[in-house]
């Protein structure tokens, strides 16, 4: 017994013995790890905090400090000239409503007008006219000018759909829709430039609303006016038919002619009824009487120029005015028809250039292009504080994703 338990005690030591010799084993390499990771530590702190200062300096401060040089350096000055118009014109629907129409007329008469004149001015046709007569490409495209304003630049193509994207950035027509004013700016390289090209653009804009008064005015004139050079063709033709039928049947008025014929027949007619009574009244009284020959005498003779009279009015074909009469009646009552038509559509042709004046439109220059004397362009402390907070939030958000995709690693 004493024998085993001597063997257990002994088996007992040496397990103690092995428990504490991996305790210390244990505790030297957790104290190793700490003292490491107290080393390393402010280390990767240090290399971290660097790398962060490096990497503001290259996304924020560096684009910063290269807007600060290129705008109060290298960036052009740029000018701004502006100008306000209104076009105005009475319209047919106000014209006849007093003087309510009036007032309405003179402060919104003219907004649709101006919307079409705004829009000519911002359109390709006019940047074309520029380009020809003014030299809108030299205008863009000074010695002075920087690499980045003027055109071509180094980031625009140069071809025309570029430059008429150029030009719109450049040139703006904005309308007031309370007041109906157009605010015209044109953005140059030097003063006189913008000035210059803000006062071609409204004598542009001038042309073109006297070209649409000539088209409206053709457009509502034509119609009249053609009608009316019918009915005087329809006339002269008229004229004509009745020469040819007077020289034709040798006679210049029938009616005139006639109404001297039927006078005289009349008037032969009455005498040949009072020397037919005298003779009557003779054959009553003295049967006998010698002067019953010269009644009879007289009678035949009267009788003889009355039927020659009637042959002439209502005579035979040849001789007769009554179909002369028919056709040269027919000949007049169309040409006093034609004539009637040429004085309405002559009232109307009239009305028409009345109606045309009334609605005639015209460019009101409120204030002319004005000549800048300090530059707008380019505004360095707005730009320059767009470029640092752009710049700065690229940082902010790249410093977010990073720190995030750390944490995951982590996890």
């Amino acid at each position: 017994m004493s024998e085993h338990s001597s063997e257990n005690m002994e088996m007992e030591e040496v397990a103690v013995s092995v428990q504490r010799e991996d305790t210390q084993q244990h505790y030297s390499v957790v104290e190793g790890a700490f003292h490491n990771s107290v080393i390393r530590v402010p280390v990767m702190k240090a290399a971290n905090a660097g790398r962060r200062h490096w990497v503001f300096l290259l996304v924020v401060v560096l684009p910063t400090f290269l807007m600060a040089i290129y705008l109060w350096a290298i960036a052009a000055p740029q000018y701004i000239s502006e100008t306000h118009f209104l076009v105005r014109g009475k319209s047919q629907g106000l014209s006849g409503m007093g003087g309510l129409a009036s007032l309405l007329e003179s402060t919104h008469g003219g907004t649709q007008d101006t919307y079409a004149v705004q829009d000519y001015i911002i359109s390709r046709d006019a940047m074309q006219m520029l380009v020809h007569k003014e030299g809108l490409l030299n205008v863009f495209n000074p010695p002075h000018a920087d690499f980045w304003a003027r055109f071509p630049s180094l980031f625009t193509r140069k071809d025309s759909e570029s430059f008429y994207q150029y030009y719109r950035n450049h040139i703006k027509a904005q309308i007031d829709a309370e007041t109906g004013i157009s605010h015209l700016t044109v953005r140059a390289f030097s003063p006189e430039d913008a000035q210059r090209i803000a006062q071609r653009l409204l004598v542009a804009g001038e042309q073109l609303v006297n070209e649409m008064n000539e088209r409206q005015r053709h457009n509502m004139l034509a119609t009249a006016q053609q009608e009316l050079n019918e009915t005087f063709r329809e006339l002269h033709n008229a004229e004509l038919q009745l020469a040819s039928y007077r020289y034709t049947n040798e006679i210049i008025d029938p009616v005139r002619q006639a109404t001297p014929m039927v006078g005289a027949a009349i008037s032969l007619e009455t005498t040949l009824s009072m020397i037919e009574a005298e003779k009557a009244q003779l054959d009553r009284t003295a049967p006998g009487s010698p002067l019953r020959q010269v009644y009879e005498q007289r009678i035949k003779s009267i009788k003889s120029q009355l039927g020659r009279a009637q042959s002439h009015i209502t005579g035979h074909q040849g001789l007769s005015l009554v179909p002369k009469l028919l056709g040269y009646e027919e000949l007049e009552v169309q040409k006093k028809l034609l004539e009637k038509r040429i004085a309405i559509e002559t009232s109307a042709v009239e009305i028409a250039k009345g109606e045309v004046d009334r609605q005639m439109m015209y460019i009101t220059v409120v204030a002319q292009p004005s000549l800048p004397d300090y530059p707008e362009y380019p505004r360095n402390t707005i730009f320059l504080l767009i470029t640092f907070f752009t710049a700065l939030g690229v940082y902010v958000t790249g410093a977010l994703l990073v720190s995030g995709a750390r944490e995951h690693n982590l996890q």
